[in-house]
């Protein structure tokens, strides 16, 4: 069987297994150029075992000494971690979500330090207007704590219109600002920068990509799919599903053998395990989150993450996750 019609056939199989409720008339895609993001060319590195088969339970908050905020790298408020205790009314399971999906790749620690080893993103430039260029495939890596300017440089070329405020989701250490530009970037629209609060220049703590009125589900490997009755699709900005009824697909590529860092994409419906190299785009049904968002985060992120929820949710494990 030809590759295009396997694709094909695929295709149709997850939007069959989507169509649980009547579909509204989907809008135009408006993203050219998908598969050339660096998520479609990565190769699956390190062992095939499960990432999750023995999961770290974050540690109580009281047995990890917290030092000054920007006594080492990165540059924070001075009490970091009551961020998430002050939004704690509403948002706990939102907090509970963030900690199931990221709990299995670290352990809480109040990790300040610096970390230029760590990679937050790695592949192709993005644009401001004409989309990605898969004749040229020009690449970047943007690192952990990378001035703000450098990493502007490197990822953003004829960058269009920027929006800059400050990171409220439950979850993340207080001191973080979001950086949203406008791109046109295979299926992405968005792209948001997230910095702490150094002075002179902020510097990247990790990056999230947005691609409006579309779901794509991302190869396996080395994207692994994780069961979980979710609520959180977009764990940066905050924001949720809404009705019971909505499905969201949570997938994660764990590349901390190579560069430090995992790669989380969340999209809505439920597609089958297994999707097929460059993966698979569809437009969203009626009951589905109508938007992909690949969350790029490092492992200095998710020890301080780890930390800040233990104040909040206390020391004990969250639910139980199922690799498929």
């Amino acid at each position: 069987m030809a590759r295009g019609h396997f694709l094909f056939v695929l295709a149709g199989l997850i939007a069959s297994a989507l169509a649980q409720q009547p579909e509204a008339t989907p809008k135009r895609d408006p993203f050219a150029g998908f598969g050339n993001t660096s998520l479609d060319h990565k190769p699956a590195h390190g062992s095939t075992q499960s990432p999750f088969s023995q999961p770290a339970t974050p540690a109580s908050a009281a047995t990890v000494p917290a030092p000054e905020s920007g006594a080492t790298g990165i540059s924070l408020e001075r009490d970091w971690t009551g961020h998430t205790t002050q939004s704690a009314g509403g948002q706990t399971m939102k907090m509970a979500d963030l900690r199931a999906l990221i709990s299995p790749y670290g352990t809480a620690e109040a990790d300040l330090a610096e970390h230029p080893d760590v990679t937050v993103y790695e592949g192709p430039v993005l644009s401001g207007g004409s989309g990605l260029n898969p004749a040229t495939a020009e690449k970047c890596l943007i690192t952990y704590l990378m001035p703000l300017n450098r990493a502007e440089d490197l990822l953003l070329k004829a960058r269009g219109l920027s929006t800059v405020s400050r990171a409220v989701a439950p979850g993340l250490p207080d001191g973080l600002f979001l950086h949203t530009y406008d791109v046109h970037a295979g299926i992405y629209n968005h792209v948001c920068i997230v910095t702490d609060c150094h002075k002179p220049m902020e510097q990247v703590v990790c990056i999230l990509l947005k691609g409006e009125g579309v779901n794509w589900y991302p190869p396996s490997p080395p994207f692994v799919k994780i069961r979980r009755n979710w609520h959180t699709f977009d764990y940066v900005n905050a924001e949720n599903r809404g009705l019971s009824g909505i499905m969201i697909d949570t997938r994660v590529a764990d590349l901390r053998g190579t560069g430090h860092y995992i790669v989380v994409n969340t999209t809505g419906g439920d597609a089958p395990d297994s999707i097929p190299q460059p993966g698979v785009v569809l437009k969203p049904s009626r009951y589905s989150p109508r938007e992909d968002a690949s969350w790029y985060v490092p492992e200095p992120l998710i020890k301080l993450m780890l930390y800040c929820l233990g104040h909040t949710l206390g020391s004990e494990s969250g639910s139980a996750l199922t690799p498929h």
